[in-house]
């Protein structure tokens, strides 16, 4: 295959991440309807994109499945377990208190936080493009929260900006803690330390709590949350290995949009002009950030939690 084909394979691949993974907060927002509290939910979650994971690397190259030395697994476990369920347990706690939409555009204000931090722990320098990026994500947040101020609850925005700059701290870190691990096998133990964590917290609960059979529609929501999860976080880091990480991130900033669509059609919420022309200008400061001319590096390890 060239390289065009490549790109554009990648290009079309980067698009379906975006496209699945977007859908990831609608379904949660929906699963919260089952009476599940944050760390419940966010346990089945891990739990179901950890075992489609290992199906699906499985299959492809069981060896990636496995760290090359203990050292290594004893660091991947541990950084997940920290950086990946603190950040991720934010989040789920922000979309229950948040509309989607409002969630979605207040999380990918991280590459903000994330500049900050390379500059101060990597002594990345600061371009133009980074303070142009911030300024336009500034903006694009004021125009947001001000358009909302009154409607959306303010512990619920509180918590999305930590979780943004949790996962802006733990995308700079793991530049220099995960170092050379293939992005498969860093994206699956993204998800089963929080597994495991998880777990621990909930000892003495069913691993699989029993609302999740409840129904034929509950099924299906709780199994779209794992493959919204477990599809999205390995066709991101597929669409990187072939087009690199700044293109990914461009066409990864496409979620917020979509989960504001999907939250439109499916769950009712409705964003007022000037709160959607802001959540616009967040993404719009993303992508000014990650031009391909830039020569600063953006941290875009997995959407989400933290991805996402």
């Amino acid at each position: 295959m060239n390289q065009p084909q490549v790109r554009k394979g990648g290009i079309l691949v980067a698009i379906a991440s975006a496209v699945i993974y977007s859908g990831t907060s609608v379904l949660v927002k929906f699963a919260y309807r089952y009476n599940l509290n944050p760390v419940q939910l966010l346990k089945e979650r891990y739990l179901l994109a950890s075992i489609i994971l290992v199906v699906i690397i499985g299959l492809l190259n069981w060896h990636l499945l496995f760290p090359r030395n203990w050292h290594e697994a004893g660091v991947l476990l541990g950084f997940s377990a920290v950086f990946v369920t603190g950040p991720t347990l934010l989040y789920f706690t922000a979309v229950r208190l948040l509309p989607v939409s409002t969630a979605m555009f207040l999380f990918h204000c991280y590459p903000a936080f994330a500049g900050l931090f390379a500059w101060i722990l990597l002594h990345e320098r600061v371009t133009r493009a980074y303070l142009a990026s911030v300024g336009v994500i500034a903006v694009g947040l004021l125009l947001l929260l001000g358009a909302s101020f009154r409607s959306v609850s303010g512990i619920g925005v509180l918590t999305m900006l930590a979780c943004a700059v949790a996962y802006a701290l733990y995308a700079v870190l793991s530049q220099r803690v995960i170092r050379g691990v293939d992005p498969r096998t860093l994206g699956l133990y993204n998800q089963v330390a929080p597994a495991m964590v998880l777990c621990l917290l909930t000892i003495g609960q069913p691993v699989f709590y029993p609302v999740i059979f409840s129904s034929r529609t509950a099924m299906l929501v709780f199994a779209g949350i794992g493959l919204s999860a477990a599809g999205g976080m390995f066709l991101f880091v597929q669409g990187i290995a072939m087009i690199g990480a700044q293109r990914a991130v461009i066409i990864d900033s496409l979620e917020p949009v979509l989960s504001a669509l999907y939250a439109f059609v499916l769950l009712g919420e409705h964003m007022k002009p000037v709160a959607l022309a802001g959540g616009l200008l967040i993404v719009a400061g993303v992508v000014i950030g990650n031009l391909p001319t830039t020569k600063r590096n953006v941290p875009s390890t997995l959407p989400s939690t933290t991805g996402q």
